[in-house]
Formats: C-alpha cells, sequence, structure tokens
C-alpha cells in the first residue's frame, strides 16, 4: 500500500484491499460454509454478501439496469435466496464483476462522471460498502470455523 501516493493509486489499492479481504474471508471453506447462516436470525452469509457487492458493482460501476439477485419481490434476494448450490459461481460471477469495474474505472477521470456521479464518489462509496461488510464477513467467518484476523 502505498502511503502518500496519488489519489487514484491509493483508491484503486484500497478497493483492491477490501475486494481481496473478502475474498480471503472465503477462502477454504466449502459451499455449504458459504452459504450458512451463522448469525441467525440474519439472513445474512458470506454467499450473500458476495452476491451482494456483485450487485453493487454492478448498479453502481456497470450501471446495470435490473439486479441478478434481487427483485420487487424480494429486495433482499442477494442474502435471502444464497445457496450452497450456487455458492461457487456466486463467487466468480463476483470476481468477474469486480474484473469489469477495474476495466471500467481504469477509463475514465476521477472527475468524470458515470451516470450521475463522479468516478470519485463511485471509489468512495465502493470502499464504503465493502469496509462497512467487511466487519459482518469477520464476524460470519468466526462463527463458521473460528477464524479471525485480516
Amino acid at each position: 500500500m502505498v502511503p502518500d501516493g496519488a489519489e487514484r493509486a491509493m483508491l484503486d489499492q484500497w478497493l483492491d484491499y477490501y475486494r481481496d479481504r473478502l475474498r480471503a474471508k472465503c477462502d477454504g471453506l466449502t459451499a455449504e460454509q458459504l452459504a450458512f447462516r451463522s448469525c441467525e436470525p440474519s439472513p445474512m452469509s458470506l454467499a450473500g454478501l458476495v452476491r451482494h457487492l456483485t450487485e453493487i458493482e454492478r448498479v453502481y460501476v456497470h450501471r446495470s439496469a435490473g439486479f441478478l439477485y434481487c427483485t420487487d419481490e424480494n429486495p433482499d434476494g442477494d442474502f435471502e435466496s444464497a445457496a450452497a448450490g450456487t455458492a461457487t459461481a456466486d463467487l466468480a460471477v463476483w470476481a468477474s464483476h469486480c474484473q469489469e469495474s477495474r476495466r471500467i474505472m481504469a477509463t475514465h477521470a476521477l472527475e468524470e462522471k458515470l451516470g450521475s456521479r463522479s468516478l470519485r464518489w463511485l471509489y468512495l462509496y465502493l470502499i464504503k460498502e465493502y469496509s462497512r461488510h467487511l466487519g459482518h464477513a469477520d464476524l460470519l467467518r468466526e462463527r463458521i470455523d473460528g477464524a479471525t484476523g485480516e
């Protein structure tokens, strides 16, 4: 991590750091463990967090119309419909969305608007979302197998 680099480099590094931390929280788990709701009554699971952050990348950066997992009937479908049968595929979908976000973001200046918001705002929003949900991921992982730490 560059402590005093250019703004763009620091934003890229922080966002990739948080993405990597989420991936690390999922490493070594079975599909069943990824989908396990270890903090009931919450429907949250690691697979649900991955699906939620896929939706964030998709809607805010890709500016895609519609969601992959959420519907009008089930606005929390990213969390509630996460299942062991799709957990591994969900990780691959998330990784491909992160890669596409990197590609899109690299082609725009920080001040440039993507939709109604500047790229700088999008960086900060994504960093906020990832950092916020990594606290949840820490608790979920610890409840699954006792693993703690970054």
